[in-house]
């Protein structure tokens, strides 16, 4: 049976190197569990097999980062479980009637996953496309 902890998991670039993505220092580790506004771990038993994490200013502006679950246990559910569990915890930071914000960059093919979560594509007739910019030192 797969638990939630609203937690980060003890080896973030694990997870990060399951799914081909490269690693972060431990400066940049250090930094974004700071920054984190809250997070949350998936587990089947003690072993963690997903991980998604929320930054943003706290009562806004909420942007999901770092959706990952392990090659072997997707298609599960276990991502909607998270991306669900973390857009109500940031929904519950709102006073009633107040809107909030939530924003997320969508790995290359995924965005059919998050629509069926409530998310639209971007561009749109509303609003212009998202946009990323690495910069290696």
């Amino acid at each position: 049976m797969i638990t939630y902890e609203y937690r980060l998991p003890h080896d973030i670039n694990s997870f990060r190197r399951s799914v081909g993505w490269y690693e972060l220092s431990p400066r940049q580790l250090n930094c974004a569990l700071k920054s984190s506004v809250f997070a949350i771990t998936a587990l089947d038993g003690e072993k963690e097999v997903g991980s998604a994490r929320v930054v943003g200013d706290g009562g806004y502006q909420f942007f999901i980062s770092d959706v990952i679950v392990r090659p072997e246990y997707q298609g599960q559910g276990i991502g909607r479980e998270m991306l669900s569990r973390l857009m109500d915890k940031a929904l519950s930071v709102a006073d009633e009637g107040e809107t909030i914000m939530i924003n997320l960059m969508a790995a290359k093919d995924k965005e059919p996953f998050y629509e069926k979560l409530g998310f639209m594509r971007r561009p749109n007739d509303e609003r212009g496309c998202g946009m990323t910019r690495f910069l290696k030192k």
